[in-house]
């Protein structure tokens, strides 16, 4: 299904507003010094991928038509120092659509570094394409791919609001060879123009396993003959904390999460760090606090 068949602009907000207490963002400035202070720990760090575009695309719906389960998602910040909303932070997402294919490298590359064309497998240290093993990786993120195309499908950024938060519409992501379902997302603080880059955070979103298992029997996801990799299969949520970065959602229609779903997730980060690039290779990385 085509998130637009089903949700209008108006419907979209109305939405939005109905289900505010469903899924609010948990912490209030004025009221952060009573706040339980675990709640304010660092986020871990996860990879970024070798998919990320700065293609700077200023909005809040990223489908572009692409056909799934329509997923609207939040993104809350908070600011560590502070324990309050982190206002103004950018935030970039990103993930493959139902197939597995992300935009920018729909089209098979010239020349691709040991792995077949087609939708993008886990990029680094994936054995069942000929790399190294996940324990003899080489530390740091997998290397960048080179764009093939100059599509945008499922990418995207919005601005914090007053409260931290960002709100998307897209798709329940799809699967590819090595990874399961999640999406992509970065934290920027800003500087005198969207482009001006300080990365504070990069994250990546889960979802609950059963949820997805259920999702992807579902048209268009089970056209994708691609075997799923299952959350303890995939090397990125068990290395880092990928439990701690499953989702809250809620179905938009009764139970029926095939018509539509709403998740949100919360990140802490420290606006003035610079994190280390992670990756898959070797021990799982220390959980911030």
């Amino acid at each position: 299904m085509i998130f637009d068949r089903h949700f209008s602009r108006r419907r979209f907000l109305t939405t939005s507003l109905a289900l505010g207490t469903a899924l609010q963002f948990p912490l209030r400035s004025e009221a952060a010094q009573s706040q339980d202070a675990s709640l304010c720990k660092l986020s871990a760090e996860q990879e970024i991928g070798p998919y990320y575009l700065q293609d700077n695309l200023l909005r809040s719906d990223i489908t572009e038509g692409k056909a799934g389960v329509p997923l609207i998602l939040d993104i809350a910040i908070i600011d560590k120092r502070r324990c309050a909303p982190l206002a103004n932070a950018i935030v970039d997402i990103w993930h493959c659509d139902a197939r597995g294919v992300y935009s920018g490298f729909a089209k098979p590359s010239d020349s691709p570094p040991t792995m077949p064309p087609g939708p993008p497998p886990t990029g680094w240290g994936d054995p069942s394409h000929g790399g190294p093993t996940h324990d003899g990786l080489p530390p740091g993120p997998p290397p960048q791919s080179q764009p093939t195309d100059k599509l945008t499908f499922l990418r995207g950024i919005q601005r914090a609001d007053t409260r931290g938060n960002v709100t998307f519409r897209t798709i329940v992501p799809g699967l590819y060879m090595g990874r399961t379902n999640h999406i992509h997302f970065k934290v920027r603080m800003p500087d005198t123009s969207l482009a001006g880059e300080h990365v504070a955070h990069v994250g990546q979103v889960f979802f609950p396993e059963d949820l997805m298992v259920r999702l992807m029997h579902t048209e268009p996801y089970r056209r994708n003959t691609i075997p799923r990799t299952t959350q303890s299969e995939d090397p990125v949520f068990m290395h880092q904390h990928g439990d701690a970065a499953i989702a809250r959602t809620i179905a938009l229609h009764d139970d029926a999460y095939e018509k539509g779903m709403r998740a949100q997730v919360v990140a802490v980060v420290d606006p003035d760090a610079t994190p280390l690039p992670v990756g898959v290779g070797g021990p799982p990385e220390p959980r911030a606090s």
